[in-house]
């Protein structure tokens, strides 16, 4: 992308990643300037970093080189000791350092490795900081949701963070393990992971994945533990987003909720056009007017037994359904009788765009096109009468 900053130190390039404002671009380039490595035996860990540090006789050159390259992703220190045996630790605040040792620790390839194997903590806080960085290093997620006590998250954290320790050791390298201040983002948590109850644990077996598996049985590791395997062998269904089924209505549009969606829009004998809106979006306002009409036409011409006109709120409702999902509204799907694939619609948001469209696409469109020449043909017979 354009423009692309670079940060040249001893001909290492490393990509510029601060604000991109005149104050911004000074703070970034004055962190990445001094020593990238402090000598001296350093006091606790900061909240925002993991703090790696090298015990060995002499600074190691490969080790030098990496915490040039990444300087702004760990705090770097330098202890020196006699010893054949060099160690470097990672260590987050509040848990226990672990280490990389012998010969890897000069080999700039290992020491990398093994930064960002342990770049976030074994038990570490989902807020407003570290919410993206959870998603961009892109594994699973376990979210462990306490009640809250005394408004106070540390007293929380440290009452469970030895069994969420030992859960997240089990898991390490596929799942992160997080905390959440509960009555601080208590609603973001409950429109994310459906969470109705706590304590409560879920599963992502991606961050940022729609599907969720949510436990709220006995808080002990083993327990959780065994749910978090039967969640990554099948075992377990997600918890689906859902409002309640509503009744039937004179309406010629079909409201589907997500725990109809798979049987109402996925039909082996009907041809199924879905609108997936939002309350909220000005353009599915503009348009609903134009889809009730879509709706009104099929029935009128008596077709509703080989097409159906529906919508879904999609912010009320997850999808069951691999292979249809949504992030903007409107979102239009066009699904064939009997095909699990739905097809994007991305034409005219008009009554007789999309008629059109599915007049041309449908699974029996010549079928549809006959019933229409006959009905036209009786209409104009009875008006010659």
């Amino acid at each position: 992308g354009f423009p692309t900053l670079l940060w040249f130190e001893d001909g290492q390039e490393v990509p510029f990643d601060g604000a991109r404002t005149s104050d911004g671009i000074v703070q970034w380039v004055k962190s990445m300037m001094g020593p990238a490595v402090t000598n001296g035996m350093p006091g606790a860990p900061s909240k925002d970093k993991p703090q790696m540090i090298l015990y060995a006789d002499s600074l190691l050159p490969g080790f030098l080189d990496v915490a040039k390259v990444k300087r702004r992703q760990a705090d770097w220190h330098f202890v020196e000791q006699q010893t054949r045996y060099p160690k470097v630790t990672v260590a987050h605040l509040g848990e226990d350092p672990v280490e990389l040792t012998g010969y890897s620790c000069g080999d700039k390839e290992k020491v990398t490795k093994f930064l960002d194997e342990h770049m976030l903590p074994l038990y570490g806080p989902m807020d407003g900081d570290t919410f993206d960085k959870y998603m961009e290093a892109g594994k699973g997620l376990i979210w462990t949701m306490f009640p809250p006590e005394d408004g106070d998250l540390q007293t929380v954290v440290a009452k469970h963070r030895s069994m969420m320790e030992e859960v997240a050791k089990k898991f390490q390298g596929k799942y992160y393990v997080t905390y959440t201040d509960m009555d601080k983002f208590k609603e973001a948590i409950d429109n994310m992971l459906s969470v109705d109850k706590l304590p409560a644990i879920a599963v992502q077996k991606k961050a940022g994945d729609k599907k969720k598996y949510v436990y709220d049985g006995e808080m002990v590791a083993w327990k959780i533990a065994e749910f978090v395997k039967d969640v990554d062998i099948g075992k377990i269904e997600p918890k689906l987003k859902s409002e309640p089924v509503p009744p039937p209505t004179a309406s010629a549009v079909k409201h589907v909720v997500g725990s109809t969606l798979k049987s109402e829009v996925f039909k082996p004998d009907k041809d199924v056009f879905l609108e997936v809106y939002a309350p909220w979006c000005g353009h599915c306002k503009k348009m609903q007017p134009e889809y009730e009409k879509l709706a009104a036409k099929i029935k009128k011409e008596d077709l509703s037994d080989l097409l159906s006109i529906a919508w879904i709120d999609g912010t009320a409702n997850d999808s069951p359904v691999e292979t249809m999902d949504w992030s903007g509204f409107p979102t239009l799907y066009f699904v064939k009788a009997g095909q699990d694939k739905p097809t994007l619609y991305e034409g005219e948001r008009t009554a007789k765009g999309i008629w059109r469209y599915i007049r041309r696409h449908a699974t029996k469109a010549e079928e549809i096109k006959e019933r229409l020449a006959r009905k036209t043909a009786s209409e104009n017979r009875g008006a010659e009468l």
